[in-house]
């Protein structure tokens, strides 16, 4: 991760030189601005984690210039620096958004501690943010078991963890690759930053480049207050976008400069900004066939796949399903408020039985059922309700089907055959491309 970023805007060049030299030897990296116009130039084009503010410039002064950064961007912090120390002046520039007040000839040991403590506040308020949209609840052990599959995959995450590229998460629907992207955060350098989330499946163009963007007030219809976007507000941290597959192409590419130049436009901004976030990316769908049938930018996916993660389906670590069965349990029992219950000999035998096409999310949706009717705090095999579980594949075919079941089955068979290629898949099934997309979404196919 990089150093705190200050903007130091001060007319005098030996006060600028004296706050870079002390500054930079204490772990910051500075810009400087010698008038209110330079100043405003650079808070536009670059993302500060403070700025030191002169009072008096040469084409304005300190009062009237915050507001003007202010509405730029309002989270950044500003420590106001005058050689006139009056009350008046204080309360005016606190009313107008600045952070601290000290008074020339600044005591740089001073200015260093009051930096720290507002870029401290700072973290503690993107925290907030983060905390606000991510519902605390008590983690499980991704990498609980013994099989071969759960300890390649404890190795990939720890060396992704350690690592500031993009990471490309991998596996089938309801492994736990959300919960996998949080683990890679948590144990990251970005840990003390937040880590902000976004589904892009199912929502328009226009809502996504809003919400990863942001946006200028006035920018469209209804637009009346500007909007900071999740590049912005996850700055430092962590952004992760779930089913990255699902996003719209005409986004794709400010992704990728974003990703690449560490720099974005906000909606109806003519100005570009710099952002500094490490993305995670996951997604059930195979990227390189998308790629292939030009539904997914071929530069952007080498860009995000810097890090490949695959998480096993439970199909693939039988042996890790008691454990993590257990664990479940507890974790349900404790978020109902009821007693404990355990897991009978027959009960663990059904499970490890079972194909688990819906992962360790239909594993969780099979005990939430066993527990609402279970008589005893023993759950046994009669109490295990898999009718609701989708049946896998090899299931049904020798079963007698219904016309969903057969649709499904068949195009699965096709999609299988043809490595995951959707325009070979649609020639085959006589449809249009777009017609099979819907199904797989329908169906839930990867």
């Amino acid at each position: 991760m990089s150093k705190p970023k200050i903007l130091v805007v001060d007319d005098e060049r030996a006060v600028r030189f004296a706050l870079r030299e002390y500054l930079e030897h204490h772990g910051f990296s500075v810009d400087e601005a010698e008038t209110c116009a330079q100043g405003e130039e650079r808070y536009r084009r670059d993302v500060y984690d403070a700025v030191t503010l002169d009072y008096a410039l040469p084409d304005g002064n300190a009062l009237e210039l915050l507001p003007r950064l202010k509405a730029i961007d309002a989270g950044v912090p500003i420590v106001l620096i005058t050689a006139q120390g009056s009350i008046d002046l204080a309360v005016r520039a606190i009313q107008l958004g600045a952070e601290q007040f000290l008074v020339k000839p600044v005591d740089l040991q001073a200015l260093q501690l009051v930096l720290e403590r507002v870029l401290e506040n700072q973290r503690n308020r993107r925290r907030q943010v983060a905390k606000a949209v991510d519902r605390p609840r008590r983690e499980l052990d991704l990498f609980m078991g013994t099989s071969a599959a759960i300890r390649r995959l404890e190795e990939q995450a720890q060396r992704a963890a350690s690592a500031e590229s993009p990471v490309l998460i991998q596996g089938d629907t309801g492994t736990g690759k959300s919960e996998l992207a949080r683990w890679l955060h948590n144990h990251g350098s970005r840990a003390q930053e937040p880590l902000l989330e976004l589904n892009c499946g199912g929502f328009t163009r226009e809502f996504l480049d809003t919400e990863l963007f942001g946006h200028e007030k006035g920018a469209f219809t209804g637009a009346v207050n500007a909007k900071v976007g999740l590049l912005e507000a996850a700055n430092r941290g962590t952004v992760f976008l779930d089913e990255l597959g699902d996003m719209d192409l005409q986004i794709q590419p400010k992704l990728l400069k974003a990703l690449e130049e560490k720099r974005f436009r906000r909606l109806g901004e003519v100005h570009d900004r710099k952002v500094d976030f490490r993305l995670i990316g996951a997604t059930h769908r195979n990227l390189e066939a998308l790629v292939q049938d030009r539904l997914f930018r071929a530069d952007l996916f080498y860009r995000v796949s810097a890090i490949q993660v695959t998480v096993p389906p439970l199909s693939e670590r039988a042996e890790d399903i008691p454990d993590l069965a257990r664990s479940l349990l507890d974790r349900i029992t404790e978020e109902w408020g009821r007693e404990p219950v355990r897991l009978a000999p027959d009960a663990l035998v059904g499970l490890q039985r079972h194909g688990w096409p819906g992962n360790i999310r239909e594993l969780r949706n099979v005990l939430e059922r066993a527990l609402l009717g279970a008589r005893t705090l023993l759950i046994e095999a009669m109490d295990l309700d898999f009718a609701s579980s989708p049946r896998p594949l090899s299931e049904a075919a020798g079963s007698r089907l219904t016309l969903r079941e057969m649709e499904r089955f068949h195009i699965a068979q096709v999609l299988k055959e043809e490595g995951g290629r959707v325009e070979a898949a649609a020639k085959r099934l006589d449809i249009p491309r777009s017609t099979l997309y819907q199904k797989i979404k329908l169906f839930g196919l990867s």
